[in-house]
């Protein structure tokens, strides 16, 4: 078995490692205003609690560091009942352990997962389950599953945004145009290659545009809480 195929990513580990301190920062807003806690009550429902004393703070993140991972790794972030894949007994266990410490059933389940396990039953890997705590912050109920493809975030960088897709075509382009070996570009090595970097560069973007709207793709960062298709 080929090595790279043996390890993965662990977006559970991404997550946290980027979300050290939201914990404190979520409480921290949390006690500035007595409204915002009883506000966040309402999301729990209002015959219960929130499960305050259930919740380990280094599982709770920001919806920024949220967006950013989704972004890099072209995930979504939608509601659970979107989700079509199977949730397994580990993750029921921790939404009836938070359920019991709220006294009631909690509402606001949330998923990361690839795209395709929202729509179909393809299997992927490494979906996260998440609840809104309000103003920006989720907890981390439970992630299953194995673990991404470590290329997953380079190949769908060029898909991050229109930038980052600029960059990867201009990248590219210069990278190949570098790898030309000077015995074949004639008496003039370093104008025909700036020449031929500006034509695979015309070349490659017309191909990336054809590619982009025959395919109606969008970029990451205007899809990682879509409920629609790219």
């Amino acid at each position: 078995m080929c090595y790279f195929e043996t390890m993965g990513t662990d977006l559970e580990h991404v997550l946290l490692k980027r979300s050290t301190g939201d914990g404190a920062a979520w409480e921290q807003w949390l006690a500035e205003d007595s409204a915002q806690r009883a506000k966040l009550s309402e999301t729990f429902q209002r015959e219960g609690q929130l499960p305050l004393d259930a919740m380990n703070r280094d599982r709770i993140v920001h919806e920024r560091h949220l967006q950013a991972m989704c972004i890099a790794y072209r995930l979504r972030f939608l509601d659970a009942n979107h989700f079509t894949g199977q949730i397994p007994y580990e993750a029921v266990a921790e939404m009836e352990r938070l359920d019991r410490a709220a006294g009631t059933r909690l509402n606001g389940y949330k998923i990361v997962a690839p795209a395709s396990m929202f729509q179909l039953s393809y299997q992927d890997k490494d979906p996260l389950l998440l609840i809104d705590l309000g103003g920006g912050y989720y907890y981390l109920v439970h992630k299953w599953g194995g673990e991404v493809n470590p290329f997953r975030r380079l190949m769908m960088y060029p898909l991050r945004s229109f930038p980052a897709m600029l960059r990867s075509v201009v990248g590219f382009c210069a990278v190949v145009a570098a790898l030309v070996p000077e015995s074949v570009l004639g008496e003039h090595p370093g104008f025909v290659r700036i020449i031929f970097f500006f034509y695979l560069l015309f070349a490659t973007s017309a191909m990336t545009a054809l590619y982009g709207f025959s395919r109606a793709k969008n970029f990451s960062e205007n899809l990682w809480t879509s409920r629609y298709d790219d």
